[in-house]
């Protein structure tokens, strides 16, 4: 088996400029998938964190009917009695807190103009001790304070379309839970912008009070959990369900990849992306390899011939083909793997900043995470399409002819 082996090799620097573009071609395959995996799982996991601490959370949990809501009404299907609720989500090992909610709809406005807004009535303490955080702009974020004096944060883009700041005042119109038409004037304390466009433009925040006093109901919409640890977003939902049973109000609880609409998306689109690379590096390496195979066998026929005269099996001759193949692919893997990291390393240090992407106003850094999986990964599909690019040819070489093997010049 050494021998072996050690035949192989030295076939492999047989032809030494032939085995350099081999090699070439596969560490640039095995690079180009490291550099685009790692900098799209370096985007998955901000993306992923970002998501939660934005103010998602690990999980929600709502009233089963909650999603049957008409949306201008939306307490109709909201939660009575939360606080119960909440002593036993916090039983939970890994659950930092709980976080209760009021969504609702309706119009700002300051006199002069009016809009549409999306809004979100929160206990700023609660949101806080959960690691959530706002992008404030101008002023700042919801305090405890904010309660008694009625105090909001909108979004970028609603306070350029209101055309307000800190210190200015605003009419929010809702329907309260009973039907009727109620207002509350407010305080703009904050401007906050989330990125999206869509969300800046409707978003405005203001204290559970003010809610729950503009809508004329103690009821909340939801119940957002934060963990320690979003890895443990399985274990604690198993966990969860059986504790809250026997309640009055049949509960739903959503876990985060649920809710994530933005985040699916953009994974499925880029997961995409890469499989595509990874078809496009299969065919790179497949076309090469092919090549310089069919080469290096059509220079050996005479050898082939002369091996198979001294009864080497077929079988023998075909392993020792697909064994130089993968002995090129694991050096150009390794090759691969250490270009691809140490451009990686060159890039984090770097600091580049993408421009935003559609929909977005703010750009993303351009970082590559080192992931053994990805690392493994990307060899093995090397290997494995060299391995297969030279199991043809190989075949085709075992079954020449002696006399005409021998006779090849």
């Amino acid at each position: 088996m050494r021998k072996f082996l050690l035949l192989a090799f030295r076939n492999v620097f047989r032809n030494r400029s032939r085995t350099a573009m081999t090699l070439l071609v596969v560490a640039g395959g095995v690079t180009g998938l490291l550099l685009v995996g790692g900098f799209f799982s370096f985007m998955f996991f901000g993306l992923r964190e970002t998501t939660i601490q934005n103010g998602l959370g690990h999980m929600q949990i709502y009233n089963a009917d909650y999603f049957k809501r008409d949306e201008v009404r939306a307490l109709d299907n909201g939660l009575d009695n939360f606080k119960g609720v909440v002593e036993r989500v916090l039983a939970a090992p890994h659950v930092k807190g709980v976080a209760p909610r009021i969504e609702f709809y309706g119009m700002v406005s300051n006199g002069l103009k009016s809009s549409v807004f999306m809004g979100t009535a929160l206990d700023p303490v609660a949101e806080k001790s959960l690691g959530f955080w706002s992008r404030i702009t101008s002023g700042r974020d919801l305090e405890a304070g904010d309660a008694e004096k009625n105090g909001a944060v909108v979004g970028a883009g609603l306070a350029r379309i209101m055309n307000v700041k800190p210190g200015d005042s605003l009419t929010l119109l809702a329907v309260t839970a009973d039907g009727a038409l109620n207002g509350v004037d407010v305080d703009v304390v904050g401007i906050v912008t989330t990125g999206i466009k869509e969300m800046d433009d409707r978003l405005l925040r203001v204290p559970r009070q003010t809610g729950a006093h503009l809508l004329q109901s103690e009821r909340i919409t939801k119940l957002v959990v934060g963990l320690d640890r979003t890895e443990n977003t399985d274990r604690v939902y198993a966990d969860v369900l059986p504790r809250l049973g026997g309640l009055t109000q049949q509960i739903t609880i959503k876990k985060w990849e649920e809710l994530a609409t933005y985040y699916r998306q953009v994974k499925m689109l880029f997961s995409g992306i890469f499989m595509f690379l990874g078809v496009i590096v299969f065919f790179l390496v497949v076309t090469s390899s092919a090549n310089t195979i069919m080469m290096a066998m059509f220079e050996r026929t005479r050898e082939i011939g002369t091996m198979l005269a001294m009864g080497t099996p077929q079988s023998w001759l075909v392993a020792l083909f697909v064994l130089e193949a993968v002995i090129t692919g694991v050096l150009g893997a390794i090759g691969g793997v250490v270009a691809g990291n140490a451009i990686g390393a060159l890039l984090n240090q770097a600091h580049v900043v993408l421009p935003p992407p559609p929909g977005n106003t703010t750009g993303m850094p351009l970082r590559v995470l080192h992931e053994p999986g990805l690392m493994v990964g990307a060899s093995l599909l090397v290997m494995l399409t060299l391995a297969l690019a030279s199991v043809m040819p190989a075949v085709r070489a075992s079954r020449l002819k002696i006399v005409e093997a021998l006779s090849h010049v």
